[in-house]
This record gives structure tokens, sequence and C-alpha cells, in this order.
């Protein structure tokens, strides 16, 4: 039971989500199993970006036994800033934004961990840790290699960039600076490293909370060698993206050049670890190199539309 005399805090937990029927429903049910502060006041927002509704059913029978409030919307127009743009319009202007992917899981003091350290250092957003594991033990090397392993930050560390697959944002700071998902970038990824970097611009601050765990299922479809090297592409196409869009064309040529030459001719150095380290050894190489390229072909156009429909 809440005690009425605690001041609320309004958060919203976004869930943008797309045909991931089976995925959506264990992340709901982790939702159910939050473990939430009295002073923090829930909701769940379900933004489905699929024109058939695919979701409307799952978050129906999530519903009848949601701890909170729970927000069905159907966004018509395809593409992630879009289901994103919804959401925060959904969310509306004061409190607090959690967005969690549709393919994870939250740990029961995830929600409570990261309004801690909003509260305690009024960051703008405040980006929590992604726990992956494999669905066979055979494939944890996946894990250890460039393509999967995670950087690892201390507890309420500066981030000055981040993604929308854990993070709160200071619903009132964004409204402010007015900064949205651009839609530019509808179909290719990255219009959520877009946004924490604008939010950055516009004098936002980031800190990391490290107990703020979500979890996710590497599954065995995406452990391939090309599925892992076109989503580093694609990562530098990101990172190419985000300079263009922003910044000065010389500025911008600069910037990619150098950064896609040094991540392809660190990647070629490391290589040889392969020796050591076997196949995560070669993955670390093959990445650096994939995303240095995806950098330099970004610069130049490139496209890598993963999210097409």
């Amino acid at each position: 039971m809440r005690n009425s005399q605690l001041p609320q805090i309004d958060v919203a937990i976004a869930i943008c989500t797309y045909a991931r029927q089976t995925d959506l429903e264990l992340l709901l049910s982790s939702i159910r199993g939050l473990e939430i502060d009295d002073r923090i006041a829930p909701r769940v927002i379900v933004v489905d970006n699929d024109i058939r509704k695919s979701a409307q059913p799952v978050v129906d029978r999530f519903r009848n036994s949601a701890p909170c409030p729970v927000h069905y919307v159907h966004e018509t127009q395809p593409g992630i800033p879009f289901a994103r743009n919804r959401a925060l319009a959904e969310a509306g202007d004061g409190g607090y934004l959690a967005f969690v992917d549709d393919d994870e899981t939250v740990d029961p003091q995830w929600l409570n961990e990261l309004v801690n350290v909003a509260l305690q250092t009024r960051a703008a957003f405040v980006q929590g840790p992604l726990l992956m594991t494999v669905e066979d033990t055979r494939d944890g090397w996946w894990l250890r290699s460039g393509f999967f392993r995670q950087k690892e930050f201390s507890n309420f560390s500066h981030r000055s960039e981040s993604w929308t697959n854990n993070v709160l944002i200071d619903l009132a700071f964004v409204a402010r600076a007015g900064c949205r998902f651009d839609p530019q970038l509808r179909f290719d990824g990255g219009s959520d490293t877009l946004f924490f970097a604008d939010l950055v611009a516009a004098g936002g601050t980031g800190r990391f909370a490290s107990k703020a765990i979500v979890y996710e299922i590497q599954k065995k479809n995406r452990l391939t060698w090309k599925w892992a090297t076109l989503r580093q592409y694609r990562y530098g196409i990101t990172r190419a993206n985000v300079v263009l869009l922003r910044k000065s064309t010389g500025f911008a040529g600069l910037y990619c050049t150098m950064r896609g030459m040094v991540m392809i001719g660190l990647g070629v150095v490391q290589l040889p670890r392969a020796l050591v380290r076997g196949r995560a050894g070669l993955g670390d190489g093959i990445a650096l190199i994939a995303r240095g390229a995806g950098v330099i072909s970004g610069l130049f156009g490139g496209q890598r539309r993963e999210y097409a429909r």
C-alpha cells in the first residue's frame, strides 16, 4: 500500500514495439514483478508501430493484472523515431519517462535505481546497463567479442551519450530543450543516439545507474558472422549520421574520415588476437573494421536500412 503522505513522482515506462508479441509478453511480465518505491507513481505506455496492431491483445491481457495504469497507443507512421516521439507526446512534460526495448526484461529494482540516480544527480537522462545472455552456452564467446561486449561504468558516473534500451529521461528538460527523435533516421537506426547528443548539446547531463539492470537474450538467429558484422557496419553509419546531421560539412568530413580510418587500422592490428583468444579475438578485429567502414560509408551517403518495412 502506498503512503499518501509522500510526494508522488510520475514515471511513465515506454515500450515501442513492432511484431514481437512473445518478447513483449515476457517484458510486461517482468514489469509486473517490479518492486516499486512508494514515492513512484508508475504507468506503462505501449506504442505499437505495427499496422496490424499485433501488440494490442498482449497489452489487453497484461492490463487485467497490471500493477499500474496501462495505455496502449497505435502509431501508424512506420519508423522508430515516430514511435519514440509518440511515447514522448503521451508521457507529457512532467516527471520522467523510462524507455526499455521490447525484447528485454527488467530487474525488480530497475525503476527504483533509475529514479534514485536521477533524483540525486538532477541529470537530464540516466542510463542503465544491459546484461546479455545467450540461448546456447556454446555461443557465450560472442558476448566476449567486440560484437557484443559492453562497456562498464560505475554508479553515478557521467554519460555523454545513451540509447533507448535502458534509460530514464527528465521530461521537463526535454520539453524546455525542444528535443525530439529525428524522423530522417526512420529506418536507419540511430535516432536515439542523435536524440541524446541533442540533449547534451542543449546543456543536459547524463549519469549512469549501475544497478538499474535490463536483460536481453541474444537469440540463435542473430549469432552469425554476417548479422553481427552488418550490425557493426550500421553502428558506424549511425556515428556518421550523428555528425552529418548536426555539424558543418567540413567538420563532418574530417571527423568521419579520421574516425573511420583509425577504427579500421585498430581492427586490423587486433586480428592476430585470434591466435590467442580464438573466435572472440577475431570478432574484436572484424567488429572494429566493420564499424570503421560504416563511418566512412555513412560520410558518402551509405545506408543500412535495418528497420525498413
